[in-house]
């Protein structure tokens, strides 16, 4: 291949790539040659991009270190993602690989999904949706303390959690704030005038575990946040609280918030991601009538999917065009590789 020939590499079959296809074949600075196929292990990874100039990963691939160092010729890796996790950015740093991902994606779609599974839980409308199926409105007519399964306390007395106040956690915060409850919000790295000029109160974790009816989940997978909702946690809370998770189910033990909505400590949950991913079919959490499971789809809208298919290509593009792409992950990868600064297309 000459200087302006380069192989660029996707590993999803979430799309069928027809976006990216004709894009590719619209450039006339560089040529791109485009390269697909289907991984479950970093050593099939490696077999696909050993020689890819540029590889796009959807978040269900891992990227670790093991991989990293056998991408000879690797100089980007972009995910197809707001998160990081899975990708190794130590080890893409030390080989001069840029990692970019697509941060500003999906963001009002999470929103809108938190606070949706954040309604229905409070308004027990996947439960009750289920007993009229059953029948439950004729046999007990207009009875609706008979119909309810349990409380409904009013939405504006209630004092909302979130724990993660980037993008998309303020993005909660601004759809729940005319509802009129109080919200709580744990990060400890958001700059206190963020939350100040939110209106909104930070406080510690445990304090929000003592103090929220529902907690929603919008930090980052990292290795100070895998697991960090716990039995401890949950011991925390109030036995009516409900929490949703639209974040990373890594941020969960799974094990342990089935045992609390079992045992009645977590009176019910609204979970979009679990681990694995699929949820086996033997899970409890499919048995807990205080459980609802959406398929990992917060991020999906037909707009969306346009978004975070232009831009992990850009970002891409970008590198092997000599750039920076708009969103440097790993920034220590800066001073050991020469690009020149992002400009927009």
């Amino acid at each position: 291949m000459s200087d302006s020939s380069f192989r660029l590499v996707y590993t999803s079959d979430r799309y069928d790539l027809g976006y990216e296809v004709e894009a590719l074949s619209q450039l006339t600075d560089i040529q791109v040659e485009l390269v697909t196929g289907l991984v479950d292990t970093p050593a099939e990874l490696v077999a696909l991009a050993r020689n890819a100039d540029a590889l796009v990963v959807s978040s269900r691939e891992a990227v670790p270190r093991e991989a990293i160092e056998q991408l000879d010729k690797c100089q980007i890796i972009s995910r197809m993602s707001v998160g990081i996790d899975h990708v190794d950015l130590d080890a893409a740093t030390d080989r001069g690989i840029v990692v970019t991902h697509c941060p500003d994606y999906c963001t009002d779609e999470v929103a809108d999904h938190a606070l949706a599974l954040i309604l229905a839980l409070n308004r027990r409308i996947v439960e009750t949706n289920e007993d009229l199926h059953q029948g439950a409105w004729v046999e007990r007519s207009y009875h609706t303390r008979e119909i309810l399964r349990g409380p409904i306390p009013p939405l504006r007395e209630q004092t909302l959690g979130i724990v993660g106040f980037g993008r998309i956690g303020q993005s909660v915060a601004r759809r729940a704030t005319p509802f009129g409850v109080r919200i709580v919000v744990s990060d400890p790295y958001i700059d206190p005038s963020i939350a100040a000029g939110a209106g909104v109160e930070l406080v510690s974790l445990e304090e929000l575990a003592r103090q929220a009816d529902i907690i929603t989940l919008h930090c980052p997978l990292t290795d100070e946040t895998r697991g960090m909702i716990d039995s401890a946690f949950f011991d925390l809370v109030k036995p009516t609280a409900v929490l949703v998770n639209t974040a990373r189910g890594g941020i969960v033990d799974m094990d342990d918030i089935a045992a609390a909505l079992t045992e009645g400590r977590l009176a019910g949950a609204g979970l979009d991601v679990v681990v694995p991913e699929p949820l086996p079919t033997n899970s409890p959490l499919y048995s807990l009538p205080n459980v609802i499971l959406t398929p990992h789809n917060a991020y999906y809208s037909e707009r969306s999917i346009v978004q975070v298919r232009k831009d992990a290509l850009d970002g891409a593009l970008s590198v092997l065009r000599g750039m920076f792409p708009r969103t440097v992950a790993n920034p220590g990868v800066t001073e050991k590789v020469d690009l020149r600064p992002w400009t927009p297309s």
